[in-house]
């Protein structure tokens, strides 16, 4: 059972998927959820700059994601990564 995806994607279209997700998710919300992704200030990046997000992988079948992450993957605007490369990135944040 794979408990995450890994997607890295350079800054604006990462930041551009983000605020399309919001809008379709009603983001911010009530119950104080401001955003589906942390905002790009925060986002953890590749060391070439990329940004790099683990996300459940129900949110890959939930609107608009099913339909844009195939055209996302397709056209090579994102990259799915490993757990690996994923954690890589994080720990030479530490």
């Amino acid at each position: 059972m794979t408990l995450h995806r890994y997607f890295k994607a350079d800054a604006a279209t990462y930041e551009q998927i983000r605020t399309t997700l919001d809008a379709a998710w009603g983001l911010p919300n009530d119950k104080a959820t401001t955003t589906c992704m942390a905002p790009l200030a925060t986002a953890p990046r590749h060391a070439d700059g990329d940004v790099v997000v683990g996300v459940l992988p129900d949110w890959c079948d939930w609107e608009p994601a099913a339909t844009l992450l195939p055209q996302l993957l397709a056209s090579g605007a994102v990259e799915e990564i490993d757990a690996a490369a994923y954690f890589a990135c994080l720990d030479e944040l530490a």
